[in-house]
């Protein structure tokens, strides 16, 4: 089964320069195509295709140029200035926020031209999901300064045309930061005050009451607090994100968000251990948690933790079809918007197609060959980049006609 990409560009967030000279510091900036409208802290991108003519040495932090660049002499001759080649398949456009260390490795943190930018605030996590794409990691020695200033700097450089409608905080668990989620919080919202912050937690930390008050006053009304719930019961939500005591501190985090004002999608992923109680929890949600905002069913995205625990994870969605069909109608019969992320709809009961999104990052997203001709393509999420050779999401791609 072969693969073809939903976009022509190169989405990517990381990339190993070609070679680099006189990189002897970590640089950061923002990226210009223009080398007519450019400062001496922004980064100039060449493409083959874009000229310089009588470069002044003091006119650019730092030259990133294409390797098939006519003018790759005359650029070279800048010795004292930071110079990164790569490859003519690399694209950055202007507005982006890139960091670049001294090795070379190039890391896009804010893609101006993207509706899926998120920053990465810790990978630390107190909650061990059996299915989690990005496995947490121990808290830094230095705990998290590099990253608050990172992220400080990417908002500083944001310009206003590119500011985001929706900007995603994620983890690990961005509340482990504690008050310095609320320094981000707050920096997003008086630079951004119309952006949305989707923060991805698993509401924990919202069991304290005076935090959760703190992060809904520094939001403004303007945030979407993605949680998980996975059951109905605390003991198979427990054992599921592996955390005796998570479901009770979830439960009362989720009051308290209701009680400040912060909207709430709830968030349960599909997979072997969830699919049996989905019915239950259903049920559960529209009774006691009828003021969320949304609920989402998701599909498993097959990475981390996903990927090794597969055998007790994994199960074919048309496997489930109808399971998920019922748990909607239970929802929407209760009033309760419902949303399907991560599932094709070829693998989606009819009745409930109108209720899947194009939900998967536009850096993680595949078609395959397949897909081509199936004429719901431009309606449908497509596929995880993850979801290849062994790891197929399904055998049941079926392509509309």
């Amino acid at each position: 089964m072969s693969i073809i990409s939903s976009e022509e560009d190169t989405l990517f967030l990381s990339y190993l320069a070609i070679q680099t000279q006189n990189l002897s510091q970590a640089i950061m900036g923002k990226v210009s195509r223009s080398p007519s409208d450019i400062t001496s802290e922004d980064i100039l991108f060449l493409d083959s295709g874009t000229l310089i003519t009588n470069p002044s040495p003091l006119s650019y932090k730092t030259i990133i140029y294409s390797e098939e660049h006519p003018q790759k002499r005359l650029i070279e001759e800048h010795s004292h200035i930071p110079l990164v080649m790569v490859s003519s398949s690399i694209i950055f456009t202007t507005g982006d926020v890139i960091s670049i260390t001294e090795k070379g490795r190039v890391h896009r943190v804010f893609r101006a031209e993207s509706k899926n930018n998120a920053f990465l605030v810790t990978e630390a996590c107190n909650n061990l999901c059996l299915m989690c794409p990005q496995p947490p990691k121990p808290q830094p020695d230095n705990g998290y300064t590099g990253c608050i200033s990172q992220i400080d700097k990417t908002i500083e450089l944001i310009d206003k045309q590119n500011i985001p409608d929706t900007l995603c905080l994620t983890g690990g668990e961005p509340t482990m930061l504690k008050g310095e989620l609320v320094n981000i919080i707050a920096k997003i919202t008086d630079k951004m005050p119309h952006t949305l912050v989707h923060l991805l937690t698993n509401g924990r930390s919202f069991y304290y009451e005076e935090y959760a008050a703190e992060i809904a006053r520094v939001a403004k009304g303007n945030m979407l607090a993605g949680i998980p719930l996975f059951a109905h019961v605390s003991d198979i939500h427990d054992y599921i994100v592996q955390s005796r005591g998570a479901f009770d501190q979830t439960m009362a985090g989720l009051l308290n968000c209701y009680k400040y004002g912060i909207a709430i999608e709830l968030r349960v992923v599909l997979h072997k251990q969830t699919i049996p109680y989905l019915i239950d929890l259903a049920k559960f949600i529209a009774r006691n948690l009828f003021f969320v905002k949304h609920v989402a069913l998701m599909g498993m995205e097959n990475m981390g933790f996903a990927k090794i625990h597969r055998e007790a994870l994994h199960l074919d969605p048309d496997c489930y079809k109808h399971t998920l069909s019922e748990a909607c109608r239970i929802l929407e019969l209760y009033g309760i918007e419902t949303r399907i992320f991560n599932l094709p709809l070829c693998v989606v009961n009819p009745e409930i197609h109108h209720l899947c999104a194009q939900s998967i990052s536009d850096f993680k997203n595949i078609f395959y060959t397949e897909c081509a001709e199936c004429t719901k393509k431009e309606m449908c999420c497509g596929f995880f980049n993850s979801s290849t050779g062994k790891h197929q999401l399904t055998s049941q791609i079926k392509p509309f006609h």
